[in-house]
């Protein structure tokens, strides 16, 4: 019987199948957070790091899932189906249950994904107006009266796919005098950048040091064979995720990257039509956050380093990953998640020692609109 065919649990001998919920918990517990959930069907998404092979890539990543699973998950004896009904690859199956796991390519959601679609609801209201007027004022505010401005904008370029030596620009706005670069963050947007080879040779060696103080434990969960060599290797998993003060040269290159400075900035938004305000050929933009230098950085959206399980990775260690991620989401939105705090040397801090996600006076945070979902959020909080 096909995937596909299945439209309820097949329950036996009263056993209760493993729920979507259950496996969502244990996927996250992976690292997997956030999956894309459609049906019974759940998405594993992955980035294909360069030079590999998409289909070994992502064969692999649901081979390193499945070992997981069968070990946190072994009463619904999760197996492999090659049935292309579940998709090109086949996908993880469990007894009694429509469920399944498959894993897809984050860099092929397409123009529907919610980054790309932020980028191109921007650059198709500017381009609107360029074609209608012959160019465009553009200015982005947000409520402290931070701006970023370009006069006379002709061309608008939507870049966010060209990533090569660091560059952040997803959409270039061009003059006869000049270009714009923008980085669009969407609101709940908590990473600046994937670092596994940036930081991957410092984030093995401050593992390495707490460890063997003492401050967390280093878990090996499972051995990944290597389809080349043949070989395998321990992978491994961290009791708490580590977060890391970055020197301030970190910090800004991974805010801006090697395009943005000093001519663009990064935007923070969700794209509505009530942001945008339209007089003749003049758009105002209403940002949440305008950022064209560091004093401008919100304090939740301080840079800091994140080292955390993700059975897809391979540096620092095979099971781990680091990202260059938001203040609020490395400590929490209160500054209360239980992680390991370390300063850029790799020594333990107190939490009472560290900055927090509450804003100070000198950066203010940046008001939130009103019936937003970030609004609600944060006054249930």
């Amino acid at each position: 019987m096909r995937y596909t065919e299945f439209t309820s649990p097949l329950v036996e001998d009263g056993e209760i199948p493993v729920s979507r919920d259950d496996i969502v918990n244990a996927l996250t517990s992976l690292g997997h957070e956030n999956p894309k959930i459609n049906g019974n069907k759940i998405n594993v998404l992955v980035q294909i790091p360069d030079g590999q092979k998409k289909n070994d890539f992502r064969k692999q990543v649901l081979n390193d899932i499945l070992i997981a699973l069968k070990r946190q998950l072994p009463k619904s004896m999760p197996t492999y189906s090659p049935d292309p009904g579940i998709s090109s690859l086949g996908g993880i199956i469990f007894k009694n249950s429509p469920v399944a796991v498959v894993v897809k390519d984050e860099g092929k959601q397409g123009e529907n994904s919610a980054g790309v679609a932020n980028e191109i609801e921007l650059a198709s209201i500017i381009q609107s107006v360029v074609e209608k007027y012959g160019s465009a004022n553009v200015t982005f505010e947000d409520p402290r009266g931070k701006k970023l401005t370009i006069k006379n904008c002709t061309s608008v370029d939507v870049a966010g796919r060209d990533t090569a030596e660091r560059k952040k620009a997803d959409v270039v706005l061009r003059s006869e005098r000049g270009h714009l670069p923008i980085s669009i963050k969407e609101l709940n947007a908590d990473m600046w950048e994937s670092a596994d080879s940036l930081f991957g040779a410092k984030a093995k060696e401050i593992i390495k040091k707490l460890k063997d103080d003492g401050t967390i434990e280093l878990q090996v969960i499972g051995q990944k064979k290597n389809n080349r060599t043949g070989e395998s290797t321990p992978v491994y998993k961290l009791s708490k995720e580590i977060v890391v003060e970055p020197t301030p040269e970190e910090a800004l290159n991974a805010v801006f990257g090697s395009d943005i400075s000093p001519k663009g900035g990064v935007v923070i938004q969700t794209f509505k039509p009530q942001h945008f305000t339209q007089d003749d050929n003049n758009i105002k933009v209403d940002a949440h956050a305008v950022i064209a230098k560091k004093e401008d950085i919100p304090e939740t959206h301080l840079m800091v380093w994140l080292i955390r399980n993700d059975s897809t990775r391979n540096n620092p260690l095979p099971g781990l990953r680091t990202l260059g991620v938001t203040l609020s989401r490395g400590i929490g939105k209160k500054g209360d998640k239980d992680v390991v705090l370390v300063d850029v040397n790799g020594n333990v801090v107190t939490k009472s020692s560290t900055s927090t996600a509450k804003p100070t006076k000198k950066q203010k945070e940046p008001e939130l609109e009103p019936g937003s979902e970030e609004a609600t959020r944060k006054k249930r909080d």
